[in-house]
């Protein structure tokens, strides 16, 4: 009857640390447009205050577990890229190796987990 109630015990804590990383993932998931929206600010002459307004934010939120997907230059990832635009490979590379050759949206993984693939441009 112990044992029987230990598990019980050890299943009803993990369903609840799933539950609060769940609910803790779709809330950083709701926030991910208005990191978006502070990229394209800070892109087209957002000032210094768009600067330290979303650098506020991303700093709480990567001390929480969340990391950017920046992938420019690195080869292409289908579980952490999404493709929406292929340009042909130039020289040496094949088209065995496709790498990412502009990142048009960042992407962000959340505690190892990919919350958001990067929509990139491939090359290759």
């Amino acid at each position: 009857l112990q044992a029987e109630f230990d598990n019980y015990r050890k299943r009803v804590e993990r369903q609840q640390r799933e539950t609060v990383e769940n609910a803790a993932a779709a809330l950083v998931k709701k926030l991910l447009p208005v990191l978006d929206t502070a990229d394209l600010a800070l892109a087209h002459g957002g000032g210094a205050d768009v600067k330290q307004v979303a650098s506020a934010l991303f700093d709480i939120l990567s001390k929480e577990g969340l990391q950017r997907i920046d992938p420019e230059g690195e080869r292409f990832d289908p579980e952490h890229h999404e493709a929406v635009a292929h340009e042909p490979a130039d020289g040496a590379d094949g088209p065995d190796k496709p790498e990412v050759s502009e990142v048009l949206r960042a992407g962000y993984i959340w505690k190892g987990r990919a919350l958001r693939p990067a929509m990139v441009k491939v090359k290759g």
